[in-house]
């Protein structure tokens, strides 16, 4: 009776494991798809590739901020969440009215992003903050030195084009992970009881061993 019972509780909880493994890799996969098209996209198409990059970034941005505000509120992240998630909502929207402005806003934006990328890091890493100041001044520097050398259309050129490099590492980021994720669930479980450990030689077995 009690082999049935639990018989039925694993086949009951059988379905449940693999709808909740499913999304563990589909999402992570579906995320990577969709970065490198988008980078395709954006390194393609010079006249509005861009700025649909841009757009786009916003609105996850934006949704995601949201969500975090949302969570905020019924008490599932505390305080530092919520303004994380309120700076990014901001952040996302200021992105979207710069890419529906022009071509030459997005290109600044990317600059921009590409300046303070590296110092942000460092700066909310509680390791590598002494590299916030310099890191800032470096890139600051590097910059100037290819707006002399290629001009400002080589600068905002050069900004799009590390924007879309970083996306599509992104992407492939994201399908490594699915790939992984999806190893892990396909692994199958590991053998209950000794598993054919030492203590099973020419003795019983752990229940033998314990009764002694």
């Amino acid at each position: 009776m009690t082999n049935a019972v639990t018989a039925g509780r694993l086949a009951g909880t059988s379905p449940s494991t693999s709808d909740r493994a499913r999304p563990a890799w589909l999402r992570p996969a579906a995320l990577g798809v969709a970065l490198l098209a988008l980078a395709a996209l954006a390194a393609t198409w010079s006249g509005g590739g861009p700025r649909l990059l841009l757009g786009l970034l916003g609105v996850a941005a934006v949704a995601h901020g949201v969500t975090v505000l949302r969570a905020a509120r019924t008490g599932a992240a505390d305080r530092t969440a919520a303004v994380a998630g309120a700076g990014a909502a901001w952040l996302g929207a200021v992105a979207i009215a710069l890419a529906l402005l022009s071509a030459t806003a997005t290109g600044w934006v990317f600059v921009v992003a590409a300046v303070l990328a590296l110092p942000a890091l460092a700066a909310l890493s509680a390791v590598r903050r002494s590299l916030a100041a310099p890191g800032a001044a470096a890139l600051a520097v590097l910059a100037v030195v290819v707006a002399v050398v290629f001009g400002v259309d080589g600068l905002l050129t050069a900004g799009r084009v590390l924007a879309v490099v970083v996306v599509a590492l992104a992407g492939v980021a994201y399908l490594v992970s699915a790939v992984l994720t999806a190893r892990e669930a396909a692994a199958p479980a590991p053998a209950a009881g000794c598993g054919g450990c030492a203590c099973s030689a020419g003795g019983g077995g752990c229940g033998a061993a314990a009764l002694r």
